[in-house]
């Protein structure tokens, strides 16, 4: 077997993902620090947040997807602000590329509270749902009390996260008495 092909699509895979990285040290310093969190600690995280819908979303940044999607994670952030909709953006990046992540959400003005996945990445992965199979983007939304509502894989419109973030909310005012 010919494994040309294979080593020019890997250097060609390594050279795309390099790319694709914020140059080193752009905006990090005005990133917040990226909170090392393990699957069971993002899970009480959620769990004990006081907002009516908690969004969790799991990027990296070599993921393009993740990159792309970024943005609209925001978006939504600042239009849901009012309604105490809570943003959880947790980097799938290795420790080692933390300031890569925080220059990357530098560069888009991140302000608040970001992680990064520490520990086994099963343990996280299944932390948060026994069939994510890991892949980024992953997105997983959360009613009061940390009720999953909804997740999926793969990037996603600004109308499917508003959607599920509604669905959350409306599952909350449908529990109250």
């Amino acid at each position: 077997m010919n494994r040309r092909p294979r080593a020019l699509f890997a250097a060609a895979l390594a050279g795309l993902m390099l790319s694709s990285l914020p140059a080193a040290g752009a905006d990090a310093a005005s990133a917040p620090e990226l909170v090392a969190l393990d699957g069971p600690a993002l899970r009480e995280r959620i769990a004990s947040s006081a907002a009516p819908a908690v969004l969790v979303n799991v990027w990296a940044t070599w993921c393009q997807p993740c990159r792309e999607e970024m943005p609209l994670l925001l978006r939504l952030r600042q239009e849901y602000r009012a309604k105490g909709v809570e943003l959880l953006l947790v980097s799938g990046d290795f420790s080692t590329e933390s300031d890569a992540a925080r220059a990357f959400l530098g560069e888009l003005g991140v302000d608040f509270a970001t992680f990064i996945k520490s520990g086994k990445d099963m343990e996280f992965i299944d932390a948060l749902h026994t069939d994510w199979s890991g892949a980024l983007p992953a997105t997983f939304v959360y009613s009061s009390g940390g009720y999953l509502v909804e997740w999926w894989q793969g990037i996603a419109e600004y109308e499917r996260f508003a959607a599920a973030v509604d669905r959350a909310l409306a599952k909350n005012k449908k529990e109250k008495p």
